[in-house]
C-alpha cells in the first residue's frame, strides 16, 4: 500500500503574517515606498514558493534586500534553516521602521554590490537558495545576479519578475534575458482584489531543474 503523503498547510502557518495589501499598495502608489513593517510579497505567490522550497528541501537561504526582515524571519521560522543570512542597505530603518529580523539570521548591512559584501558572501559558502530583492534597476539586479552567481548555490530567485512599475521593470528585463532552467511563480494578487499579478517570483538555475 502506497504511503500517504501529508502536505504542510502553509496558508494556515502564515495566516497571522501580514503581506502586501491595499494599504501597502496605496503607500507605494502615492509615495513610491511601501512604508510598512510587513512581508512585501503577494501571499498567493509566497505560498507557492513555500511549497516549492519544501519539495526542493531548501536547507540554507540568503536574502538580498530584506526591508524590515519580515520575510527572512518568516522563512526561518517555517524551515529552521541550517544556515540563513540576509543583506540590506537599511532604508527601512532610515524612515523609522524597525529591523524585525530573527537574531539567528547572519546579517550584513550595506551594499550588495561592494567588495565588503563579496568578502562577507565568500565566507558564508554554499546556499541552496538566494533571493535577490534589492536594487530593482536593470543594472542593479544584473549586478546582484552576476555577483551571487559566482558563489556556490543551487538556485537564484528574483522578486518582481512581472512588476510593470517603471522603477521595477529592470527585474523583468533581466529575467526575460536569462537562459537556463526557470520557474515562474505568478498568481493573481487576491488581497488587492485583482485577477493578475503585479509582482511575480522567478527561480533560476544554470544546471538544475526547478
Amino acid at each position: 500500500m502506497e504511503e500517504k503523503k501529508f502536505m504542510r498547510d502553509f496558508r494556515q502557518e502564515i495566516a497571522s503574517d501580514t503581506c502586501w495589501n491595499p494599504s501597502t499598495e496605496k503607500l507605494w502608489l502615492e509615495h513610491g515606498i511601501p512604508a510598512q513593517d510587513i512581508v512585501l510579497q503577494n501571499r498567493e505567490e509566497l505560498l507557492v514558493l513555500l511549497e516549492w522550497m519544501e519539495k526542493q528541501k531548501i536547507r540554507s537561504f540568503l536574502e538580498i534586500g530584506s526591508w524590515t526582515g519580515r520575510l527572512v524571519s518568516l522563512l526561518h521560522r517555517l524551515f529552521d534553516f541550517e544556515k540563513v543570512a540576509a543583506c540590506d542597505l537599511g532604508v527601512a530603518q532610515q524612515i523609522g521602521l524597525p529591523l524585525s529580523i530573527d537574531p539567528r539570521v547572519t546579517f550584513f548591512q550595506g551594499s550588495s554590490h561592494g567588495e565588503e559584501y563579496k568578502r562577507w558572501r565568500e565566507g558564508l559558502g554554499h546556499f541552496d537558495l538566494v533571493l535577490i530583492d534589492g536594487d530593482h534597476s536593470y543594472e542593479g539586479v544584473k549586478k546582484d545576479f552576476e555577483i551571487n552567481k559566482a558563489f556556490p548555490h543551487r538556485f537564484l530567485a528574483f522578486h518582481d519578475i512581472v512588476n510593470p512599475h517603471p522603477q521595477i521593470q529592470g527585474v523583468k528585463q533581466l529575467w526575460n534575458e536569462l537562459e537556463g532552467h526557470k520557474l515562474e511563480i505568478v498568481r493573481p494578487h487576491q488581497e488587492l482584489g485583482i485577477d493578475h499579478s503585479t509582482m511575480g517570483i522567478g527561480v533560476w538555475s544554470a544546471t538544475e531543474e526547478v
